[in-house]
């Protein structure tokens, strides 16, 4: 997408100032509106939560661990052979789940941010097109990054897309 932007660029100020006098452009901090949304707002309070009880999970696992090598520790010495090689077995095998359970919770929030912040993206994009159609804007830039083309002297559509979206 960048790369996009950049040949974009390049294009327009290959054609030559009149050609881009004649074109309307506008820029929007793409990043910044959609962090003003009540909706991503709301998305990242839910993330939040759901982060919460992720990390609140994998404690209690980590924890569970702890203990029974603190135990395994602790009696190695006083058990039998069979019972040592039993004990780190467990212990290997929960340190597998841990890992195994770390990787699904990072799928899930990932798989549960993606599903709460697309609607919030779509909705975002159809005001802006929508403002720009109203504008009479043929390209719209997203000024957010330090990569991205910002055009200084274009009109910024921040205020007025967000009112679209009646914020």
């Amino acid at each position: 997408m960048r790369h996009l932007k950049l040949v974009l660029a390049a294009l327009l100020l290959w054609m030559g100032t009149t050609t881009v006098n004649a074109q309307k452009i506008a820029h929007i901090d793409v990043q910044k509106i959609m962090t003003e949304m009540p909706e991503f707002k709301s998305g990242q309070a839910q993330l939040k939560k759901l982060y919460a009880t992720y990390q609140k999970e994998f404690q209690e696992m980590q924890d569970a661990y702890q203990a029974k090598l603190k135990k395994y520790q602790a009696e190695s010495s006083t058990v039998s052979e069979q019972e040592n090689q039993k004990r780190v077995k467990e212990l290997m095998e929960m340190e597998k789940n841990i890992a195994k359970s770390q990787q699904e919770i990072q799928e899930e929030a990932a798989k549960k941010e993606a599903e709460l912040m697309k609607p919030i993206q779509e909705k975002l994009m159809k005001a802006i097109q929508d403002v720009a159609k109203e504008k009479g804007y043929e390209y719209v830039f997203d000024s957010s990054g330090p990569t991205n083309l910002i055009v200084a002297n274009g009109p910024d559509l921040f205020t007025a897309v967000k009112s679209k979206l009646g914020f």
